[in-house]
């Protein structure tokens, strides 16, 4: 490839002029995106939000699908073998670059994703032209639609890519969950028989094993994170060659049977799962994007179960002196600016605030299902980056979660063997032994004596 341009605007006048439909845009000189690109970036200012290419795994995503389009179009014909070859070296160029300067536009932007498409477009013909000797913006002898896009459109092209980016994002969050369920599962195990208070409604009930709560834990994790692997599976399916709104008329038939195959093959080599087929009904993928919002929900009720333990954890831990007191956390910071030695759960309350910032994206992907309408959904640019944003949160929460707490969690035995041996436990003995009616009559006489209680066990237990 010949040397390419450093992006990035520079003084006002060092800019060049571009048309496109709509008439003149001035571009700046060096960089590798064109009009519809910068159409875009001035149209949707990013305030407080994050650029596309704060999204490395969807720009990667839409450049694999523009390969594995290339590489059909030599295959059948449509395109010559030395284009489809600039078009990949251009993407093997995109792949070791930072996308920051490529990439401006705000990551998500009305027209159903156009945005994103066409800066990918714009930027892979610049640099394909490059090659041929040609300036960016000449547009030739590659154009951004007529070759970059040839036989594909937005819709299916940013549809699939999205699947294929949840699903690598996925691989990730999933692995650092399977590792709390692991981690979980080794506490719960060396726990053993320590005993442990169980409660209902906060109220004292009966008296488990510590290992019981925390293996209750792990196996609700694990099955919450099968469920979600099964969504990220069921994103297989793609809508590629149903150009526009399901339609395959629109791309040639040879195209439409090969380039399934020819993804599945730049996938593999890019080290991702490759074992994509076509969805059965190609009109309903692009009237709404059910698959990913099935993974966003099964995520948001992960999310909200990590919010129930993160909510446990702080009440097990909390006092330590006239709260529960029952584990001990990992000291990892001082906990007030005023009060000397104290200590806040502060992990936990981290992995809480993640799942809670996890939840409002998921609302806002279900909220784009309420707004499709006929024969197509514009709103999937939306979709992945907010389902991108809840694997993002999930995997930080989880992992500091796992290592500087879950890892390094402690029992207080005093104080759980305390509690084990309280009133609800030792009632709970008496009902056992000799019913309810008179476990009750005990506990009132009782009035949250437990020394009455036990006195009552013993001396039933002499006349035994």
């Amino acid at each position: 490839m010949a040397a390419r341009h450093e992006g990035g605007v520079g003084p006002v006048d060092y800019l060049r002029t571009e048309q496109d439909t709509l008439g003149s845009v001035n571009v700046p000189a060096n960089a590798c995106f064109g009009a519809q690109t910068q159409r875009t970036a001035g149209l949707f200012p990013i305030f407080g939000a994050q650029k596309l290419s704060a999204y490395p795994q969807l720009i990667e995503a839409v450049l694999h699908v523009k390969r594995a389009a290339a590489r059909t179009n030599v295959a059948i014909g449509a395109m010559p073998n030395g284009t489809g070859e600039a078009i990949s070296a251009a993407i093997d160029h995109l792949l070791t670059q930072s996308l920051e300067t490529d990439f401006p536009i705000h990551s998500f932007h009305g027209g159903g994703g156009i945005g994103i498409n066409m800066n990918v477009n714009e930027v892979l013909a610049n640099l394909a032209n490059l090659q041929f000797g040609e300036s960016f913006g000449s547009n030739a002898p590659l154009h951004p639609n007529d070759h970059i896009n040839l036989n594909h459109s937005t819709s299916d092209c940013l549809s699939t890519a999205c699947h294929i980016a949840a699903r690598a994002a996925w691989a990730g969050l999933e692995t650092e969950l399977l590792g709390l369920v692991n981690d979980l599962g080794q506490s719960a195990a060396q726990m053993g028989d320590q005993p442990k208070l169980a409660r209902t409604c906060l109220q004292d009930a009966v008296d488990i094993r510590a290992g019981d709560y925390f293996g209750g834990v792990a196996h609700n994790l694990l099955k919450l994170t099968e469920r979600a692997g099964a969504d990220a599976s069921d994103l297989a399916a793609v809508n590629l060659g149903g150009n526009i709104i399901g339609r395959s008329d629109d791309c040639d038939p040879d195209f439409f049977n090969q380039v399934i195959h020819q993804l599945n093959t730049v996938l593999e080599q890019a080290g991702l799962a490759h074992d994509l087929r076509r969805t059965d009904n190609l009109f309903a993928a692009s009237q709404a994007h059910d698959p990913l919002q099935n993974l966003a929900s099964s995520l948001e009720q992960i999310a909200r179960t990590l919010i129930r333990f993160g909510g446990d954890l702080r009440l097990m831990a909390s006092g330590p002196n006239a709260g529960f007191g029952e584990i001990r956390l990992p000291v990892k910071q001082p906990g007030s600016s005023a009060i000397p030695g104290k200590i806040n759960p502060t992990i936990p309350e981290f992995t809480m605030q993640c799942a809670m910032m996890a939840c409002g994206r998921a609302a806002t992907v279900r909220m784009t299902q309420d707004h499709g309408e006929l024969d197509y959904n514009p709103w999937q640019m939306l979709v992945v980056i907010a389902l991108l944003d809840m694997i993002a949160l999930l995997q930080s929460g989880v992992s500091s979660l796992r290592r500087n707490c879950v890892q390094g969690l402690e029992l207080n035995t005093q104080r759980n063997t305390e509690n084990a041996q309280g009133l609800g436990p030792s009632l709970m003995q008496l009902k056992r032994k000799f019913g309810y009616s008179r476990a009750s009559a005990v506990a009132k006489q009782a009035a949250g004596d437990v020394s009455i209680v036990r006195a009552a066990l013993s001396g039933i237990e002499e006349v035994q």
